[in-house]
């Protein structure tokens, strides 16, 4: 019977032993399990104990002895041989270990599965979950938006006019997007509880249609929580087509608590920033193919300027063919509106065609604004020069001298829309 046993040497080292040892090593191996003399087997090096060619007079249990252990001896038996009590338990407790490698592996793929579906759920949401918590809380230099509830209180808002305040307004935009995004005006000096309208232009420097979508904060951070918006553009989608220019306007307010508040005091917070990221939604539509269907049904030009019905009266002042300015009420005729000067005024805009009121200031604070700067449209700009304090005058303007082709989607002004602004001079400065 002939029998290979290999104890932690490779087949080559084995036939490398076989070669060079044969004699000496068969001899006393023979000698050895003749005698019972396992302890001299012992004795020997285990790298010289290689092979055993014909030998018909070795004992199992003398070998067992010499390669202890299930993984020893045993397992370099002939397939014939029956598995002993300790081979199944083994091969049992290997299956078992197996098995829960398994399930392992399994549960930390579903884990990883489940935590990329969440993850990408909180992704879509992070829009909307930000504009509602930094909202409703003013974190991280969030400002608070406007809600009807603060209607009575901007109403009883008095200014405070030894804390002024100097908001210096900031633009980014996302390498995605390929637009220009600038405010109009780089800073307005205002006072806690005074009203402020600045407006932001944006425009589509490609030849496709894109949608994008702007956040914003505060800095100061502390500053968030009294800075307040009543009307403003963020957060809501906008869509520019090839080329197309867009003006949004920002109408807010600072809370007179700002001037009480003993942490922005310490900081010397004179100075506060809004800052607004413009990213791009991946969207591409055109809000002008409704408009497009209805002007090839009519034969009509959707683009053309609805005509501009010029005001009569003996109360009628034309400043030129586009703007013409209804006096109301006379003012006090002492203080006038000169380029440069700051106005505070109450106002109320109105659509020409429908006579809705699309923005009013009256039963809350009073608009500030400074005239001839450019930071209005072009017709409330030319119509109120030369106003004085304590006048009431109506500004009548074409759609080329208020929100032309684009309208404004804040105020859903559409586009072409011929305009009117009724101003209370209250002040001048």
């Amino acid at each position: 019977q002939h029998y290979f046993i290999q104890s932690n040497l490779s087949r080559t080292h084995v036939f490398m032993s076989v070669c060079l040892r044969t004699l000496p090593n068969r001899a006393l191996l023979q000698a050895s399990l003749r005698n019972g003399g396992v302890k001299l087997l012992h004795s020997l090096p285990r790298h010289h104990v290689a092979a055993v060619l014909m030998c018909p007079i070795w004992r199992h249990d003398q070998l067992s002895a010499f390669f202890p252990g299930p993984h020893g001896f045993q397992r370099h038996l002939s397939a014939s041989t029956s598995p002993s009590k300790e081979q199944i338990l083994l091969a049992k407790k290997l299956l078992a270990q197996q098995q829960r490698k398994k399930r392992k592996l399994r549960d930390i793929v579903l884990s990883t599965v489940s935590l990329l579906i969440f993850m990408g759920g909180v992704s879509m949401a992070s829009v909307p979950l930000y504009k509602a918590f930094c909202s409703a809380t003013g974190y991280g230099g969030t400002t608070k938006k406007h809600n009807e509830e603060d209607n009575a209180k901007v109403a009883g808002m008095e200014a405070v006019s030894w804390r002024p305040i100097t908001v210096t307004f900031g633009t980014n935009v996302h390498p995605s997007l390929d637009w220009t995004f600038e405010p109009v005006q780089d800073s307005v000096t205002i006072v806690p509880g005074e009203t402020c309208l600045a407006f932001f232009t944006a425009k589509n420097l490609t030849s496709e249609v894109i949608t994008g979508i702007s956040t914003y904060n505060v800095t100061p951070y502390e500053a968030g929580n009294y800075f307040n918006k009543i009307q403003c553009f963020c957060f809501d989608e906008q869509t520019l087509n090839p080329g197309e220019e867009l003006d949004m306007p920002v109408f807010f307010y600072i809370d007179p608590e700002f001037a009480l508040d003993a942490d922005l005091i310490r900081l010397g917070c004179n100075d506060v920033q809004l800052h607004y990221t413009f990213f791009n939604t991946d969207q591409t539509h055109s809000r002008h193919i409704g408009k497009a269907i209805k002007a090839y049904i009519t034969g009509s030009d959707a683009d053309a300027s609805p005509e501009f019905p010029i005001p009569v009266g003996d109360n009628i002042v034309p400043i030129n063919d586009d703007v013409y300015k209804e006096v109301l009420r006379k003012g006090y005729q002492k203080e006038f509106v000169v380029p440069g000067s700051t106005v505070v005024a109450h106002v109320t805009g109105t659509l020409e065609d429908s006579g809705k009121i699309f923005w009013s200031t009256k039963g809350g604070s009073p608009f500030s604004f400074k005239a001839g700067v450019g930071t209005l449209v072009t017709g409330w700009e030319e119509g109120c020069l030369g106003m004085s304090e304590g006048e009431i005058s109506k500004i009548h303007m074409s759609s080329s001298k208020g929100y032309g082709k684009i309208g404004n989607r804040s105020w859903n002004i559409p586009g072409n829309s011929n305009i009117a602004f009724e101003i209370e001079i209250m002040a001048v400065r």
